[in-house]
């Protein structure tokens, strides 16, 4: 009897020995799949802190980039701050659009004060999603347990939540860059278009120069550097075509001044014989003010024969205005001016019938027709340069 106990009690032993090791092999397996899952869950999240500090500094990057777009005249508009599309391909450039089809600026855009925050893009310092929060707590139980899957399901979630707002930060971002570079490339386009026809040497020059165009290709993140160079080498370009563009002599000489006789040949009111007009003759009253067409400096103010008292002023590329019949002078020889700035005022001196002034253009000694000048100058006021 006592053998037989004794071997009861071994067997027991035996079983519960058995039963303790299963239970503990178990509990092993548990902890290693929770050091598992706890190593996952920090690895998204450092994923996720790095992404936003790059988010962080891409932010400030569009940031500055907006700004400078609105300093050389770029803005886009309060409704509609980035086009909902990328523009279709096109051999020459990405933003080739149809004149009055424009994804962004018009004449009349109001001004931001926020411009990033009035572009949709939101603050990359957000507290919205915290991801540091998701590992506050460590997982205890196992994931066996409901309640345990449930916590695990909600923090996964909410990590799948931050990387969702990441990426939204990241489309509006890369749309941000690529609005500014249609609208500037298009800008630049409208002022080649405008200046063709007068200085075309010049504008071939402009347009090589500024490089635009290439192949369209669809915003990754690979490719944010290269969208943001290419807004950036547009933003550069433009300045360029701009300032070139505003010292041209685009401006209107007198303010609603009647055109009396237009360039070219004319039958002479003094000799009544044909010869050729080199400017274009403005009616105004006695005494209205003269403005200079472009900046530039004062070569004379004094008589010159048939032009009475005249003003000359030399420009950059090679332009020369005359400003003919005036009564009397407001600059003097080696005067720098300023495109609108008052150089003297309307009179009858010289060779004139009556009060008007005589406006010319010359390159190189040879007259050039001031009326598309004074058209480029009307269009070019309509980009608000």
């Amino acid at each position: 009897m006592l053998a037989e106990a004794s071997a009861e009690r071994t067997e027991l032993v035996l079983e519960y020995q058995d039963h303790i090791d299963r239970l503990r092999t178990e509990i092993e397996n548990l902890t290693s799949r929770q050091m598992v899952d706890r190593e996952t869950v920090e690895i998204q999240v450092m994923d996720v802190l790095r992404r936003q500090q790059d988010l962080n500094e891409r932010h400030a990057i569009v940031a500055d980039l907006v700004a400078r777009a609105e300093q050389v005249g770029i803005y886009l508009s309060n409704d509609k701050p980035l086009p909902p599309h990328k523009p279709s391909p096109n051999a020459r450039d990405l933003a080739s659009v149809e004149t009055n089809d424009k994804f962004a600026i018009g004449g009349e855009s109001e001004l931001i004060e926020e411009p990033v925050k009035a572009l949709g893009l939101r603050d990359g310092a957000s507290k919205s999603f915290d991801p540091l929060t998701i590992l506050q707590k460590p997982v205890e139980t196992a994931p066996s347990d409901p309640q345990s899957v449930k916590k695990n399901t909600e923090k996964q979630a909410a990590l799948d939540a931050v990387k969702a707002h990441i990426s939204v930060m990241d489309m509006e971002s890369t749309a941000a860059v690529d609005a500014i570079t249609v609208a500037t490339e298009g800008r630049i386009e409208d002022i080649l278009g405008i200046t063709r026809p007068l200085t075309p040497g010049l504008n071939a020059a402009l347009r090589k120069d500024s490089a635009i165009g290439g192949p369209f290709q669809p915003i990754t993140e690979e490719t944010f550097p290269d969208r943001l160079k290419r807004a950036d080498g547009a933003l550069k370009a433009f300045r360029r075509v701009k300032f070139t563009a505003l010292r041209l002599p685009l401006k209107r000489p007198v303010r609603n001044g009647a055109v009396s006789s237009r360039y070219g040949p004319r039958v002479d009111p003094f000799l009544g014989r044909l010869a050729m007009h080199s400017g274009i003759d403005f009616k105004a009253p006695y005494g209205a003010r003269v403005y200079a067409t472009a900046p530039g400096t004062v070569v004379s103010a004094e008589r010159h024969g048939g032009y009475g008292k005249m003003v000359e002023i030399r420009h950059a590329n090679g332009f020369v205005t005359r400003y003919a019949h005036l009564s009397r002078y407001q600059v003097s020889e080696g005067d720098h001016v300023l495109a609108g700035d008052l150089i003297g005022n309307v009179g009858s001196t010289g060779r004139s019938t009556g009060p008007h002034l005589h406006y010319e253009i010359r390159r190189a000694d040879k007259p050039s027709d001031p009326a598309p000048f004074l058209t480029a100058g009307d269009k070019l006021a309509e980009l608000t340069l």
